[in-house]
């Protein structure tokens, strides 16, 4: 056997060592060069999602155009909502606030008083139409089909009726054929009044609490009617309950001169009624007058008789018989000059 001696055993290791570091390398470095040399790829962008718009989103000039054409209807003993849908003056509403009514009227956005010529009436359907001569912006209808389930809608009421939400959102749960079923905060005035959706669209009036007609439904009966003369029915009572935006308080007291409640606040025009207006700021005078000026005519003006101050909150004066039927703003001449006026604050009935 052969010895190695140690110095030289040292020296192979070491060159055993390094020979296999060398190789080691030799074999990384094309590895290593590809990584060095390799583009990264690129990282894959997402795909951008459309998100749909709300069914029915009213921007404010939509809303404001639309409810230039809604307006109240008043009956015997309540009042609801009916809508413009032509330049003729039809107007569609709910059969309940028209069957059986000895009486009704319209009340438009400007606190004006209009009679009612009843066009026609589908107990059925709980549909009605009304004709009276205004100056405002009729709805465009829309296409109810185009309804999903639990698709936002509007309903819409009077801006002059302090008692309603002119917009009240909804939701129509179950739109059919024949019927849409509404999620909606209704109170009672609101019947009548159309439910919109997109752009303004009226897709149904709501015929009784939590339902509306598909206002496609009413296409047959609206187009029929228009050829028929109707029915003028007079003037109804205005209802204790409605409250218009605007006109004068008839419980709060105002400094100065003012008129507050006049009682009674209807008359016949077959006999002559002595009325009680109460107020602030009353004073005795030669010139103390009251003059009653109707609402919806340029005609038809009357001084009451006898005005008499019973204390500086009270007045009486005589509304004589024969007056004009209609509704009248009351304007007050004081004794000392000063002058104030009510909103509508009296009606002279047949």
């Amino acid at each position: 056997m052969i010895r190695i001696p140690k110095g030289r055993q040292e020296q192979l290791l070491t060159a055993l060592v390094s020979t296999l570091v060398l190789m080691s390398l030799v074999a990384l470095i094309p590895a290593a060069a590809q990584r060095l040399t390799a583009r990264p790829a690129a990282t894959p962008r997402p795909t951008p999602m459309r998100t749909a718009p709300p069914a029915a989103v009213l921007l404010p000039d939509e809303r404001d155009r639309a409810l230039d054409g809604v307006m109240t209807i008043v009956n015997d003993h309540t009042f609801g909502t009916a809508f413009l849908i032509d330049a003729q003056g039809d107007f569609v509403t709910a059969a309940s606030l028209v069957s059986g009514s000895a009486s009704l009227r319209l009340v438009d956005n400007t606190a004006g008083m209009h009679s009612v010529r009843v066009m026609g009436i589908d107990a059925a359907q709980g549909l009605a139409l009304v004709r009276t001569p205004v100056f405002a912006t009729p709805l465009t209808l829309g296409n109810p089909a185009s309804l999903q389930p639990n698709d936002p809608v509007v309903l819409l009421a009077s801006p002059k009726i302090e008692n309603l939400q002119p917009t009240t959102p909804a939701v129509v749960t179950d739109p059919t054929e024949t019927t849409l079923v509404l999620k909606v905060d209704q109170v009672p005035g609101n019947l009548g009044g159309p439910i919109v959706g997109p752009g303004a669209r009226v897709m149904g009036v709501v015929i009784r609490t939590g339902i509306a007609l598909p206002i496609t439904q009413a296409a047959a009966d609206i187009a029929q009617w228009r050829g028929q003369p109707g029915i003028l029915l007079p003037l109804a009572p205005m209802p204790s309950n409605l409250v218009l935006r605007g006109t004068d308080s008839t419980s709060t007291p105002a400094a100065g001169l003012s008129i507050q409640s006049v009682s009674p606040s209807r008359a016949s025009t077959a006999h002559d009624t002595v009325v009680t207006i109460r107020g602030s700021g009353f004073v005795a005078g030669p010139v103390l007058r009251v003059r009653f000026n109707p609402v919806a005519s340029q005609v038809g003006a009357f001084d009451g008789l006898a005005a008499t101050l019973v204390n500086a909150s009270t007045l009486t004066v005589k509304v004589p018989a024969g007056r004009m039927v209609a509704d009248y703003t009351i304007q007050l001449i004081n004794g000392d000059g000063s002058a104030t006026h009510s909103g509508i604050a009296f009606t002279v009935t047949s």
